[in-house]
């Protein structure tokens, strides 16, 4: 069950959880939780941190999300870095867009990066996808590693 910031409330502070945040009302601040739904009545102006978020109302300043969702009733004015991004006909999005790589983000920076080794020459001679191997979000060689 979700914390809810009802439509009457109005927050001036950061808000943290590990649940679930539910906002009808207004926040002036950052809120960081694992779930985030800002319904239509709902005004978020500040930093939202978030495995999922889902916007109906306003947002003014960044989004960090692995999923994001804009409603066609949304009004986004916002950076955003996100791995998933759905936005519905009739949303208004303004900002710029970064997408975040599985491995995450922190503060919009990528937090680990792989080394991947040389394919062999033989290993490029064989037709696509042949003798090779599927890691991570590429394909390494029959026995090669990632450092």
């Amino acid at each position: 069950m979700p914390s809810i910031i009802s439509a009457n409330l109005h927050i001036t502070g950061n808000l943290e959880s590990d649940g679930d945040i539910q906002v009808d009302g207004r926040v002036d601040g950052d809120i960081k939780s694992s779930k985030l739904a800002i319904s239509e009545t709902a005004i978020v102006n500040g930093v939202i941190d978030a495995e999922t978020v889902m916007v109906a109302g306003q947002v003014n300043g960044k989004i960090r999300a692995r999923d994001l969702a804009m409603t066609r009733t949304s009004r986004v004015i916002a950076d955003v870095v996100q791995e998933r991004l759905s936005i519905e006909s009739g949303a208004y999005f303004e900002g710029n867009c970064r997408h975040a790589p599985k491995d995450g983000v922190k503060d919009g920076n990528v937090v680990s990066v792989r080394k991947i080794e040389a394919v062999p020459s033989s290993a490029a001679l064989k037709g696509p996808g042949e003798g090779f191997k599927k890691v991570g979000g590429g394909l390494l060689s029959d026995g090669q590693n990632i450092g």
